[in-house]
């Protein structure tokens, strides 16, 4: 069975759209880059739909 790899997925975003990830990390209180930021809000949108 082969293992899997971490995948770039390269995503177009709105001007509001990124602005509103801005926001979002500045408030997190390790300051996230924007790529684990955009990480951490899938995942919370993932566990919400559970």
């Amino acid at each position: 069975m082969s293992e899997k790899k971490d995948q770039r997925i390269p995503v177009m975003m709105s001007t509001d759209e990124v602005d509103a990830i801005d926001a979002w990390r500045r408030k997190q209180q390790d300051l996230p880059s924007r790529s684990e930021a955009i990480r951490r809000l899938v995942e919370i949108g993932l566990k919400s739909k559970k």
